[in-house]
């Protein structure tokens, strides 16, 4: 979100407009390194904790990484989402933590999700965060495997495809 907004208000952005390239090829470069960079990144943490911390991820890698590019699909969609919403870098700094936050609490990636109220319980079903913690439970404290999974995932998809494609009609390119 903040790389699009900086290059959006240093002028880069107006500048590689004028490249033989579509808007829809500018942004899908961007939103594909945001995207690689999460994947990446949220490896990385499965692999520190699995050799650092000793973490049972489950018997199921590939559910694993259904999941962790489910999650990743949906978060960099959100980011476009908040891109096309705000008009300022600065505006971004503030408002990414007003959503992070809660989205996180109310998921229940903050607290385990079955010690709150039932009506925060479903209030989960409305953010991607409760989906992703029902989807990685299931694959880390439940065993469950790819098939189990697939609604969780499929669920994060669609919050990502919602995300991204009001993101994309919303955002401004200069």
């Amino acid at each position: 979100t903040g790389t699009l907004l900086l290059e959006r208000e240093d002028g880069t952005l107006r500048r590689l407009m004028v490249a033989p390239i579509s808007k829809a090829g500018i942004l899908g470069g961007k939103l594909l390194g945001v995207f690689i960079s999460a994947v990446v990144q949220f490896s990385l943490l499965v692999l520190a904790g699995q050799f650092l911390f000793n973490v049972d991820w489950g018997r199921e890698p590939l559910a694993l990484l259904i999941m962790i590019l489910a999650f990743s699909f949906s978060i960099t969609a959100l980011g476009m989402l908040l891109a096309a919403l705000v008009r300022s870098y600065a505006q971004i700094d503030a408002v990414s933590n007003l959503v992070i936050i809660p989205l996180s609490g109310i998921g229940g990636a903050m607290w385990p999700i079955e010690i709150v109220p039932d009506f925060m319980q479903k209030a989960a079903l409305f953010v991607p965060t409760g989906w992703a913690m029902r989807g990685f439970h299931d694959i880390i404290t439940r065993g469950l495997g790819v098939q189990e999974i697939l609604m969780e995932a499929g669920v994060l998809v669609a919050f990502g495809i919602v995300f991204l494609t009001i993101g994309v009609w919303r955002f401004r390119y200069e």
